[in-house]
C-alpha cells in the first residue's frame, strides 16, 4: 500500500459511551456480499484517508475490493468502533474519514491544526507520522463531525486485473458499448499488456461489451489460453492479445 497517501491509526482504548456500534448501525454493503480477503483471518489495519476518490483507486490498483463503508454525522466516536466492526466482517484495510462540521472550539481547533500541519509534512517530505488520538484532544463535547470509513478486502490474484464499469444509458457512449477501466491492479496481466485507467474496453475475442460480466465469463472461459482485446485509449483502436 502507498503509505504516503494514508497513515496508520493509533490510539488509547477509550470506554465505548454506545449502547450499540454506530459504524456497524450505519454500514451499507457495496456490491458482492460474498466479497472475502483471500485471508480467512486478516489481520485489521485502520488508516487516516487524505482523499476519499485518490484513495479508492490506490486501494484497488494494490489488489483490495471495497466490502462497504459507514457514514454518518454526530459526536466523536473513536476509531476503536470503527476497528471492532472491521474485525466483525474481517476486513483487512480501513479506511478513515472525518470532518468536523461545526465552528470549532478552542480544543477542536488546536486538534484540527496538528492534524494539518501532519498533512502538510507528509506531502511535502513524504514522511509517515502515527496520528495519535489522545483523550485530551476529545474535551469539546459539542463538536459534530462527519463520519466515513470504508472497509477493503485483500483479494487473490486476479485472471486479468482490471476493474470495469458500464456506461449508463443517458452516456453518450453507451449506444456504442465498450467497458470503462477505472482502476488497474498492479503486476497484474492487464497491467503488464499495457491497459491503462481510463481505457474503453470494447471488445474480447471479438465479442462486444456491454456489461463487466460479459467480460469476466469470456476470461473464465479461456482460462489459461490467450485472449485478444480491443480497447480505445485517446480516441484511437487498439488490439493486444494477452495470456490468461
Amino acid at each position: 500500500m502507498k503509505k504516503y497517501i494514508v497513515v496508520l491509526l493509533t490510539f488509547f482504548i477509550l470506554p465505548n459511551l454506545h449502547a450499540e456500534n454506530v459504524f456497524e448501525k450505519n454500514f451499507q454493503q457495496q456490491g458482492d456480499k460474498n466479497l472475502k480477503s483471500l485471508n480467512p483471518d486478516p489481520q485489521t489495519e485502520i488508516y487516516r484517508g487524505w482523499d476519499k476518490d485518490k484513495d479508492n483507486i490506490m486501494m484497488l490498483e494494490e489488489g483490495y475490493d471495497l466490502i462497504g463503508f459507514s457514514s454518518f454525522a454526530g459526536t466523536y466516536v473513536p476509531p476503536a468502533e470503527a476497528l471492532d466492526f472491521g474485525k466483525q466482517i474481517k476486513a483487512d484495510t480501513l479506511l478513515v474519514y472525518d470532518r468536523q462540521i461545526n465552528e470549532a472550539t478552542r480544543a477542536t481547533a488546536i486538534k484540527r491544526a496538528r492534524e494539518n500541519i501532519k498533512k502538510k509534512k507528509l506531502d511535502d517530505e513524504g514522511k509517515i507520522e502515527e496520528i495519535i488520538i489522545d483523550p485530551n484532544d476529545l474535551a469539546d463535547s459539542d463538536a459534530m463531525f462527519d463520519f466515513y470509513v470504508s472497509y477493503w478486502a485483500k483479494l487473490p490474484k486476479p485472471l486479468f486485473g482490471t476493474h470495469l464499469i458500464s456506461f449508463k444509458e443517458d452516456d453518450e457512449r453507451y449506444e456504442d458499448g465498450g467497458l470503462f477501466v477505472v482502476a488497474v491492479i498492479k503486476d497484474s496481466a492487464a497491467a503488464n499488456s499495457g491497459i491503462e485507467r481510463k481505457d474503453r474496453i470494447m471488445t474480447i475475442n471479438g465479442i462486444s461489451l456491454k456489461e463487466p460480466n460479459e467480460f469476466i465469463k469470456e476470461l473464465i472461459k479461456n482460462k489459461g489460453n490467450v485472449v485478444e482485446i480491443a480497447y480505445i485509449r485517446d480516441g484511437n483502436l487498439n488490439n493486444i492479445k494477452v495470456q490468461i
